[in-house]
């Protein structure tokens, strides 16, 4: 590609609108919300890179997980905030995927876990502006009300049973507190000015001009990898479900197994009480292959082998870019981990019986999570690799296409 860089790809609406993506960043390619093969499509037409602030929801196929692995994997930058780019950020973030904003932690630590959190509907005159409420935004006002003490915690969580039992579509906030009951008087007001997914698209796009100080390098650095074409996932989706993607099932299942308890993941799914003693030979293949089957039950299987095999492969490329942890990525792993057990610190975690009886997992994970970490601050870093020249940080060929451990995707956002 000769002459200028094509400009940063944003996909936006109904968290914030064009015009105003557009006076926050100038210069960015406005798009409309994303939609499956979009990613696809302008990859191999030469765009370096992608904002994913929205996205569709049930009216049309969303972009899936495999999509953004795919073009992460090609090189691309993609950064994610608000609402679908919150959540294939937090899928997808072992890959390489940025993610911007509170929705986007919240995704990450587990506290929001389902997509309705920040489904809306949109009206139908093309605008793409919301007409309904989303959860997290109730979950937001409510916890802000909590703390400025305008409202006690039991009044607070009914508000929030209330707004998830109404159908995304249709709710309101006229519709929730209508249903809730009196509250204090300037409540509905002041909930009603509260916009989550608007601050955080603020954010994100506040991060894009900031990294859009020099688009030439950022465009070199995430240029194509590869002359040809994706292989579209839907080829492969309608093939049938194939979680092993050609590793051998009992050999997979074990270092799923491993991964989840080690990393705390496991907790997310399974009680740390029903978890087998270290060691337990054939009662822990058993449990590897129960876990198995109920992460498959509850449709969490993709999103956990995905996760597993984007952290091998990171690991695998910081190892040929010579990148040891670093005290802070040591650090930030540890972190992670002790909050996935439910601990309130690593000293803790290690200290306690728990961590005790599956200390080799636990050190593992913690080796994986920083090499990973590393890695990933290198794709976003424009220094050089310590003792390299100057040439943008090679992957030497590690990073290869995620295997296909995704499945039938969700058709919502």
């Amino acid at each position: 590609m000769s002459g200028a860089p094509r400009p940063l790809i944003a996909f936006v609406g109904p968290s914030i609108s064009r015009a105003e993506a557009g006076r926050l960043c100038p210069g960015l390619d406005l798009r409309p919300p994303i939609r499956r093969d979009d990613l696809y499509r302008e990859r191999e037409r030469g765009a370096w890179g992608f904002l994913i602030i929205d996205g569709v929801f049930m009216q049309e196929d969303a972009v899936s997980p495999r999509e953004v692995v795919d073009v992460l994997d090609d090189g691309a930058l993609v950064v994610g905030a608000a609402s679908m780019g919150a959540l294939r950020a937090a899928d997808c973030w072992p890959a390489g995927a940025r993610g911007v904003g509170l929705i986007y932690r919240l995704y990450r630590l587990g506290v929001l876990e389902t997509d309705e959190e920040v489904a809306v509907a949109v009206g139908a005159d093309g605008s793409d502006a919301a007409v309904s409420l989303p959860l997290v935004n109730v979950r937001y006002a409510a916890s802000r009300a909590v703390r400025r003490r305008r409202l006690d915690r039991a009044t607070a969580r009914r508000i929030v049973s209330v707004a998830k039992a109404i159908y995304y579509p249709e709710r309101t906030w006229r519709a929730v507190l209508g249903r809730v009951g009196p509250v204090p008087p300037g409540l509905a007001d002041d909930c009603a000015q509260l916009d989550l997914k608007r601050e955080d698209a603020v954010r994100a796009l506040a991060y894009a001009r900031q990294i859009l100080r020099d688009p030439d390098t950022l465009a070199s650095r995430h240029g194509r990898r590869r002359d040809v074409p994706f292989s579209r996932s839907e080829v492969t989706r309608e093939r049938g479900y194939d979680a092993t993607g050609g590793v051998d099932p009992e050999r997979l299942r074990a270092l799923l197994l491993d991964w989840l308890i080690g990393s705390g993941r496991l907790a997310r799914h399974l009680p740390p009480a029903s978890w087998p003693a270290e060691g337990a030979g054939t009662a822990l293949d058993a449990f590897a292959r129960s876990t198995w089957e109920a992460l498959e039950q509850a449709h969490q299987l993709d999103t956990e082998l995905m996760r597993l095999q984007a952290v091998e492969r990171a690991v695998r490329a910081a190892d040929e870019a010579g990148l040891a942890p670093r005290a802070r990525d040591l650090r930030r792993a540890r972190d992670e981990i002790a909050t996935n057990h439910g601990v309130r610190s690593w000293g803790r975690l290690l200290a306690s019986p728990h961590g005790r009886r599956f200390a080799s997992q636990i050190a593992s994970a913690q080796e994986r999570l920083a090499r990973a970490k590393h890695m990933r601050d290198a794709w976003f870093d424009s220094s050089p690799i310590p003792g390299g020249h100057d040439a943008p940080r090679p992957v030497k060929g590690a990073w290869q296409t995620m295997l296909s451990f995704l499945g039938r995707g969700r058709t919502r956002a």
